[in-house]
């Protein structure tokens, strides 16, 4: 019996899987069926700042673009420390579209995603914050280009729900974002083609 984990947001970036698990090193781009992806993670970083980030709930009907990977399941306790804001639920393998055949799965292994504990949308104190927008979506570009894939990043944008107006540009120098993020231009693209009545009311702080 294996130990596969879904991830939807910042665990789509290579860097950022790998700071928590060094040791993943096959990825597979998905889709996953029964489940919506969502602005509804509300947390102090900080005592002074807050963010939203993404969760996910189950939704029937709807479908989402994830990734999947194997870990030895001695390291699930590491990841439920990294998602404290949410909890952990078994995956049916039948809602999983595979877009390779990174992996063997079978019905008898253990699936898990996690999902958000108290869903709570973007406002303008747990606002959306660009730089976590840049990391998945980053991500969700790289994957595009490695598995040779059709519009995965734009389906992120278009599959993920309740983005807000309440959305600040925290990237560092932003008057020149390229050279902290190499994507930006492209991300910017991107979320002003499809969700631009969010993406046009963004506050540089």
């Amino acid at each position: 019996m294996k130990t596969y984990i879904i991830g939807y947001g910042s665990l789509l970036n290579r860097s950022s899987l790998n700071r928590t698990l060094p040791q993943v090193e096959k990825i597979e781009p998905i889709y996953l069926n029964q489940y919506c992806r969502y602005w509804h993670a509300n947390e102090n970083i900080t005592p002074t700042f807050s963010s939203t980030f993404l969760g996910v709930s189950k939704s029937e009907h709807s479908r989402i673009n994830c990734i999947i990977f194997e870990i030895e399941e001695s390291f699930l306790p590491v990841i439920d420390k990294r998602e404290f804001l949410y909890h952990r639920e078994q995956v049916n393998l039948n809602d999983i579209e595979f877009t390779s055949n990174q992996f063997e799965i079978n019905t008898d292994d253990n699936i898990w995603i996690y999902i958000t504990d108290k869903p709570s949308l973007a406002s303008k104190e747990f606002p959306i914050i660009q730089s976590y927008v840049d990391v998945c979506l980053s991500g969700a570009m790289q994957l595009e280009e490695e598995f040779n894939l059709e519009n995965f990043a734009i389906d992120f944008i278009k599959t993920t729900k309740q983005w807000s107006p309440s959305w600040v540009n925290d990237r560092i120098f932003p008057r020149a974002p390229h050279i902290h993020q190499p994507d930006a231009y492209r991300i910017d693209i991107m979320l002003s083609e499809n969700i631009n009545q969010y993406f046009s009311k963004i506050i540089i702080e």
